[in-house]
């Protein structure tokens, strides 16, 4: 992302889940509160209002499972169960007395906002490039919320253990949940490991971080359509950390870390749509590790 530009596909997340809410058979997968939160934000950037404008046309939505099928066949939907997920277990981990949760490249995610609200006792931190930041403060936090705090890192020049070790807000003596989602993607073998390792450094209470990761392509070829490609070129975007399901767990050995989970497209389907027929996307799932 350029220094001074709003991320597209952030946004497209965004409108996603507006778009995939207004279905009936899908509302239930979606808060008022999460919906107001991301019109809020969309409605900060001229893009974003842009994006607002869209899924008030019929020619937009009937063409959003056609470029779907293209691209990213399931994808809108899977965004959303996607942030269902990881809401239903941090609200469970807050309940197992958890009291620190740190999302790493937030985005334009609304979890640490909305939750912050409803649980003061736990602290919320928020770590992304200052960039986003900027936007996302504009968009919701017309004033301060006293335990949400947000930490402005670069990753490209900025080492996340040193910030965050020295941040004020921060304390490693609490039993903390860390969040990266659709985050390791974009990253190197070699950083995903450092990350890894740098979290373990930070904490010396209970730590347990969910996290989402990608399959090799070939590993689920439905799940890719013949214009993705293209897409990700045009967007400059490159995705350099893959890994298959089967090897998720003594990935995690080898570093210290024991799967407690995986969340697949299956696990979707079971938990949130057992009754409805619909296409899921195949290509990410989610981890729990501690």
């Amino acid at each position: 992302m350029k220094e001074d530009k709003v991320s597209s596909t952030a946004l497209t997340v965004l409108q996603g889940i507006i778009y995939t809410a207004k279905k009936e058979e899908f509302s239930h997968l979606v808060s008022d509160e999460m919906i107001d939160s991301c019109k809020k934000i969309l409605n900060s950037t001229k893009e974003g209002q842009k994006r607002l404008k869209q899924l008030d046309s019929k020619i937009f939505n009937l063409s959003v499972p056609i470029i779907e099928k293209l691209m990213l066949p399931g994808i809108t939907l899977h965004y959303v169960l996607r942030k269902r997920y990881i809401e239903d277990f941090v609200r469970e981990a807050i309940g197992r007395g958890f009291e620190q949760i740190i999302n790493l490249g937030a985005g334009f995610d609304t979890l640490a906002y909305r939750l912050s609200q409803e649980f003061g006792g736990v602290e919320f931190i928020e770590i992304d490039h200052p960039a986003t930041q900027v936007h996302k403060k504009e968009a919701l936090l017309e004033s301060s919320i006293d335990n949400l705090h947000l930490l402005s890192v670069d990753f490209s020049k900025q080492n996340l253990e040193n910030e965050l070790s020295k941040f004020e807000k921060f304390d490693r003596d609490k039993k903390t949940i860390f969040i990266s989602e659709g985050v390791l993607m974009y990253l190197s073998e070699e950083h995903v490991r450092d990350l890894f390792a740098s979290l373990k450094n930070l904490t010396k209470s209970d730590m347990e971080f969910i996290f989402t990761f990608i399959e090799p392509m070939h590993e689920n070829r439905d799940s890719y359509g013949v214009l993705l490609s293209l897409y990700l070129k045009i967007k400059n975007e490159h995705l350099f950390w893959d890994i298959k399901k089967s090897e998720v767990a003594p990935f995690l050995k080898s570093l210290d870390y024991q799967q407690q989970s995986l969340i697949d497209a299956d696990s979707f389907k079971e938990m949130y749509l057992p009754d409805i027929s619909v296409t899921l996307h195949r290509g990410e799932a989610i981890v729990v590790a501690k």
